[in-house]
């Protein structure tokens, strides 16, 4: 019978967050910003720490931009990685990642409107149709497969902060014989992963530790 063992880093929800939180390498902010998929600076295509030579270059100076034209794998969907990571999945779907969007669409209007003012941003509508803002409660925004998607059902799929907002885009995982599976998905994301949205202005009081026993789900093993 599976136990659950240890937890693992996610991505967390803000009530808004600028691009300008994300940190330079290893994050999906990052892609977005270069144009670039993930395959173009990791060695693993869904990301990680072992970087490619452009990678390399990228991190040693953020001029050197990797090259836009690298076909990484595309966003799926947590329901596809549901299918096969059942206790995983399960575990999520208790936490506040799992209703990352709605908390955005039913913010309190004065708690936004502080945050907009502490992140210098502006809310243009609504929190949940400003990009500052969805970017830190949806996954995969703006990149390939992710959110917003071509069909509704497709753009569901990856609403809120679920499993490829920390482990990377999983079209290629979901392919790749089982030997090769781990070389397709960022099986253990960083703390600067989680930290890209709970910055020191969304997160003021945010431990990692204490975060990981209950806001992440759990990884089961056999």
């Amino acid at each position: 019978m599976r136990r659950l063992l240890r937890l693992t880093t996610m991505m967390a929800v803000g009530i808004a967050v600028g691009f300008a939180a994300h940190q330079v390498l290893a994050l999906p902010g990052t892609a977005l910003k270069t144009k670039a998929a993930c395959a173009a600076c990791h060695a693993n295509p869904a990301g990680g720490p072992e970087l490619t030579d452009a990678g390399k270059a990228f991190k040693a100076d953020s001029t050197k931009l990797p090259p836009a034209d690298v076909k990484g794998p595309q966003y799926l969907g947590s329901n596809m990685c549901g299918a096969c990571h059942r206790a995983e999945f399960a575990a999520w779907k208790q936490t506040k990642h799992a209703t990352a969007f709605a908390a955005l669409k039913k913010g309190d209007p004065k708690v936004v409107a502080a945050m907009a003012t502490k992140l210098k941003i502006e809310i243009t509508g609504s929190p949940d149709k400003t990009d500052a803002c969805v970017t830190c409660h949806v996954t995969g925004f703006h990149l390939p497969g992710g959110y917003p998607a071509a069909d509704s059902a497709s753009t569901a799929a990856v609403t809120n902060v679920a499993c490829e907002a920390c482990h990377g885009p999983g079209g290629g995982h979901i392919t790749a014989p089982k030997s090769e599976k781990p070389n397709t998905i960022n099986g253990a994301p960083s703390e600067a992963m989680c930290r890209s949205c709970h910055t020191a202005a969304t997160s003021p009081n945010f431990k990692l530790a204490d975060y990981m026993k209950t806001g992440v789900h759990a990884v089961a093993k056999e």
